[in-house]
């Protein structure tokens, strides 16, 4: 039962953290448009294989933090930290009026899943999620950072990435992944969810 709750959060946490577009789930989402459902997925399974290595590494240093003498302390005010960090990313990122520009892609099977790597190891970005996200479960005792516990939330959050990609490719053209207002709503949201949990566990300590 615990590591099926460790599954749930890893797949709830890696779910949401795709939901604001951005590089890979639009990349998914041109894919889908340009080459089909079929090779959009083949990128996205791509980009999720990376998640397994970016969970373990930010579960890697929760787990480094909760070693210290104050653990409960320490963890909670980091993860305050990352989430004021957090909503301010995603404020920047509600007002921002650009988007990216992709340019289409005509690649083969291998070189779709080849890319989809690349792109989601230059995005360093899950890296401090996770750890804020790990720390926030583990200063409330509802993380543990053994075998196979931790496993299960990597494999929760590695499968949630990939479901959220997979909503982006075959929702597409439903939602428009190219509209700005579309973005900004979303990442007002997670700002404002984001910004709550900090100032709930700053009000909580202090």
């Amino acid at each position: 039962m615990i590591s099926f709750l460790h599954f749930l959060f890893g797949l709830a946490i890696g779910f949401v953290g795709v939901i604001p577009p951005g590089l890979l789930n639009l990349t998914a989402a041109k894919v889908s448009v340009k080459q089909g459902r079929r090779a959009a997925i083949i990128f996205a399974a791509g980009a999720s294989l990376v998640v397994i290595v970016q969970v373990y590494i930010g579960v890697f240093f929760s787990e480094l933090l909760s070693q210290s003498p104050e653990v409960l302390t320490m963890l909670e005010r980091f993860a305050i930290i990352i989430f004021f960090g957090l909503s301010i990313f995603f404020l920047i990122r509600a007002r921002l009026d650009s988007k990216p520009q992709l340019k289409p892609l005509h690649k083969a099977d291998y070189k779709l899943f080849g890319q989809g790597i690349i792109l989601s190891a230059l995005n360093v970005f899950p890296i401090p999620f996770y750890i804020g996200f790990s720390s926030f479960l583990a200063s409330r005792n509802a993380f543990e950072f053994e075998f196979p516990m931790a496993h299960f939330f990597i494999l929760g959050a590695t499968l949630g990435t990939f479901l959220m990609l997979c909503a982006y490719i075959k929702y597409v053209k439903r939602f428009g992944f190219d509209s700005t207002t579309f973005a900004r709503k979303v990442n007002y949201l997670l700002a404002f969810m984001t910004m709550a949990i900090a100032v709930f566990t700053l009000i909580r300590i202090y």
